[in-house]
């Protein structure tokens, strides 16, 4: 009935409204301004909150909160696409692409353009307050400057808003509904002082569209899209795949040699690109001198792609280094049984594999090498949980949380360090015991679990775990027991995907007053470009667990806690990794609501879902591949797992053994971000992983049409919509010429000289995108399968740049021309990485 009352008088408040705009002689879709209408739609976005989690199984968590639907984890955003505004398609793996610091709820979002042509999100907290939750974004991927404000100073609660702006009188229009049964309109010029609200008739009408099954009609927000709006959402929240390849059919001139590169890049269908090794059969030809002709060689890419699964059974807390000083790869755990739940122990040695081979990690032979000692008075004993093998210093050490007694007097668990002293690793006796860590300089305490190690531009540091908050200090590597620095404040579990507090039955601790457990812990460290990201798990060792990450530029300062920010969610989830056999119905309850930790779930029998697969993805590591490319190894947990003991409020506990350590390849996005969920398909198609060069010998004619290189697409799928962020690879010549241009990753630039061999060098002349606030010009660019140096930036190149903050310029630029920067407000940083030039001027 109230879907019925509430469409009806919508009818009418639109009639109204259009009316109302057909006399002013404008009548536009009420979230596009004036300035922004299109003439045609590229799509259409949804952003809805969820009715409950999708393909995540919540009913079988170790503690079931029987309450699934309006809560703090289905109220967040996400997406949807479509062409044609009636059929829309999850986005993202039916993961949020949106949840609010603080995990308040959100209610029926309404996304908005601003007059400088960035976006507006705004939505009412739970449809249930006078305060409403604003966001900034550059581009409706991401979202920035959260802020709680009131709407009204009438304590009149707001529910199912939306805003428009009208340019004529340059204000926002809220429309919106109270909860004393009134609608209203709140005028704003800067969204953070309102006028008072005026009664009006509107009522939001739930869209008439075919939506994904667990979003919420009512609170939903259809959003118009211009083509590149579409294709750029597209290829950011689509499933990452690769298309192609980067590599260029060859023709040259009798008595020229042709050199084959040893690598190829991946192109994938956001435009990114990965490079892979490639070998080549030439069949005994003689590449430095061919007759004319044409001749095909097979090339195949070398890759690690399709790992054991599980890479380790019963290896929870999984840790992998590949060692550069001898070729193996090392592998450490929490060492765990199938029945360990039962009393046939866990935790109670640090174990050691090493193997030449990701793959071959599985069945490498295993040494213990540390069980309970006393040394010298001090006796360390288990439990030894999630040991981690760090290069500090001069030595191997493992760092790993133990029980420490010395002289007598237990001083606990503690972050103990044991270093090898010896040149074989999997020598038990090189091992000794070197203490723990200390607190930090200002007395603050480090936890006796999950610290990690990294090293950037020759200074130390351990990320720490404590009160599931995420902190940083500095170490002298050769003094790793006594920290150097203060304990800063990273990141806290703020988010509702680091939480297990659904609707606030579940688990311990709280959030805003809501009971339930929030967790940050298990850190590793990934670099890429000019980010270093921090890459640890979230929630509860369910199927709540996930991989999510925060980051920071490498050249600012990592100690200051306003260099760090969030990842807005998981990149690796249960959503991602599940199979969904059956759906869960979570409107149909046998009644019951105490929280036992039994395994109820509080559905009637016949109402719970059904999976395969893995899920709880955490607690994970980076290594390389043979490629040099990194590989995320984690914990995960079977669907089809049960062992002896591990029921009740043990099933998914920290005894259950069934988290078993996996492998994935790990690809980083156009927009420079890690994507850890692609299946060994999706990193590189088999369709792909073979291919044939052609190369033609022949004389130059000035008068060939012919007279050009063809690029040797391997799978004539273009990458999905624009590639405006990457290197295109759709374009059929392969020939480059100088005062040729190209636009990568939102820079474009100018040929500047080309090379009998194809390479050459190229200017920066400007960018694709005049609201990037960060710019990276790299050492070298490819352009069409070639290498070209970056030599320059040319006059103006980023000119009036409003919101550009830091550039860096990479090493091989000479010359920089005039007012490259000019213009440009909010620029304070520029890193200089450039060879040739010793200052470099802002103005």
């Amino acid at each position: 009935m109230k879907n019925i009352v509430r469409k009806v008088v919508s009818c009418l408040a639109a009639l109204s409204i259009m009316m109302t705009s057909i006399f002013c002689g404008n009548v536009y879709p009420a979230n596009v301004s004036a300035a922004e209408v299109e003439p045609d739609v590229g799509g259409y976005l949804a952003a809805f909150i969820a009715k409950y989690e999708p393909n995540l199984g919540v009913e079988f968590a170790q503690f079931p909160s029987k309450e699934y639907t309006n809560t703090f984890r289905t109220d967040v955003i996400f997406y949807a696409l479509s062409k044609d505004g009636e059929t829309f398609t999850a986005l993202n793996n039916n993961k949020a692409v949106l949840s609010p610091q603080n995990c308040y709820k959100m209610g029926s979002p309404a996304i908005f353009r601003k007059p400088d042509g960035t976006y507006g999100l705004l939505c009412s907290i739970d449809n249930n307050s006078d305060q409403i939750i604003i966001f900034d974004s550059e581009d409706l991927l991401f979202f920035e400057n959260q802020r709680i404000v009131k709407l009204n100073d009438k304590g009149i609660k707001a529910s199912y808003p939306t805003v428009r702006y009208d340019d004529e009188d340059e204000e926002y229009i809220i429309l919106w509904e109270g909860k004393d049964g009134s609608s209203y309109e709140t005028t704003s010029k800067d969204l953070n002082t309102f006028s008072e609200p005026v009664k009006t008739s509107y009522i939001k009408e739930a869209p008439d569209a075919e939506l994904p099954k667990y979003a919420d009609a009512e609170e939903t927000e259809i959003f118009e899209l211009t083509k590149e709006e579409y294709d750029r959402i597209e290829r950011k929240f689509s499933k990452l795949h690769s298309v192609s390849l980067d590599i260029s059919d060859k023709k040259i001139k009798p008595g020229e040699s042709v050199t084959l590169p040893d690598k190829v890049d991946v192109v994938y269908s956001d435009g990114s690109t990965t490079p892979m090794n490639v070998t080549w059969e030439t069949n005994g030809l003689d590449l430095k001198n061919l007759p004319v002709g044409e001749y095909n060689v097979k090339g195949k890419i070398n890759a690690d792609t399709d790992f054991n699964s599980p890479l380790a059974e019963c290896r929870a807390d999984p840790y992998a280094v590949y060692n550069e000083d001898d070729g193996y790869y090392y592998f450490t755990a929490s060492n765990m049984n199938p029945n360990s739940a039962n009393g046939g122990g866990a935790y109670n040695t640090i174990p050691l594999r090493r193997a030449e081979s990701i793959n071959d990690i599985t069945d490498a032979k295993e040494v213990d090498i540390w069980t309970d000692r006393t040394v010298n008075g001090i006796k360390v004993t288990g439990w030894y949980w999630a040991p981690e093998l760090h290069k500090i210093g001069d030595y191997w050490r493992i760092l790993a949380q133990a029980s420490v007694t010395e002289n007598g007097n237990s001083l606990g668990s503690r972050q103990c360090i044991f270093t090898c002293v010896g040149d074989d690793l999997m020598d038990p006796d090189n091992w000794e015991y070197t203490g723990y860590i200390h607190n930090t300089t200002d007395g603050a305490a480090v936890g006796a679990f999950d610290t990690t190690y990294f090293e950037l531009d020759g200074q130390s540091y351990y990320v720490i775990p404590f009160s599931s908050t995420l902190w940083l200090t500095t170490v002298d590597p050769d003094n790793p027991e006594y920290p150097t620095g203060p304990r800063v404040r990273l990141s806290g579990a703020d988010r509702a995907y680091e939480t297990n507090i659904g609707a606030g039955k579940a688990g311990y601790g709280s959030i805003n007053g809501s009971p339930g457990q929030a967790i940050e812990e298990a850190s590793s460290v990934l670099f890429y470009e000019d980010k270093i990201f921090i890459v640890y798990a979230g929630c509860t060792i369910d199927m709540f667990y996930c991989v999510c990450a925060i980051w920071a530029y490498v050249d600012d300062d990592l100690m200051n806690s306003a260099s760090w920010h969030k990842f807005p969610y998981p990149l690796l989830g249960t959503q991602d990794l599940t199979t969904v056999i059956k759906e869960a119905d979570y409107t149909k309850t046998d009644g019951t609501t105490n929280v036992t930790g039994s395994g109820d779930s509080g559905l009637l029998k016949e109402a719970e879902g059904e999976y395969k697969g893995t899920f709880g993805p955490g607690h994970n590591t980076f290594t390389v591949d043979c490629n040099g490319n990194p590989v995320i190894i984690y914990h995960a947990r079977d669907w089809d797992d049960t062992y002896p003991g591990a029921t009740g409020s043990n099933k998914y506990g920290l005894v259950d053994p069934g988290r078993h350590a996996y492998a994935k390849n790990v690809v980083f996005d156009a927009w420079g971000y890690p994507v850890c969920n692609m299946s060994s398909e999706e990193y590189l198609a088999k369709d792909l992983r073979e291919f044939t060069l052609k190369i033609t010998v022949a004389e130059d004619k000035k008068d060939d049409p012919q007279n050009t290189t063809n690029t040797n697409v391997q799978n004539t799928a273009a990458p999905t919509g624009t590639v405006d962020n990457a290197q295109k690879t759709s374009d059929t010549t392969a020939v480059v010429s100088k005062g040729d241009k190209a636009a990568l990753k939102n820079i474009k630039y100018k040929v500047t000289s080309v090379a009998k061999n194809g390479t050459g060098t190229v200017t920066v002349i400007g960018t694709s995108k005049k609201t990037l606030k960060s710019v990276v010009i790299p050492a070298t660019v490819k352009i069409k399968g070639k290498s070209f140096k970056v030599t320059a930036i040319g006059k103006k190149a980023f000119y009036k740049m409003k919101k550009l903050a830091r550039v860096t310029v990479g090493k091989n630029v000479k010359k920089i021309g005039k007012q490259a920067f000019g213009g440009c407000p909010k620029l304070k940083k520029i890193i200089n990485k450039s060879k040739y030039i010793r200052k470099i001027s802002i103005k």
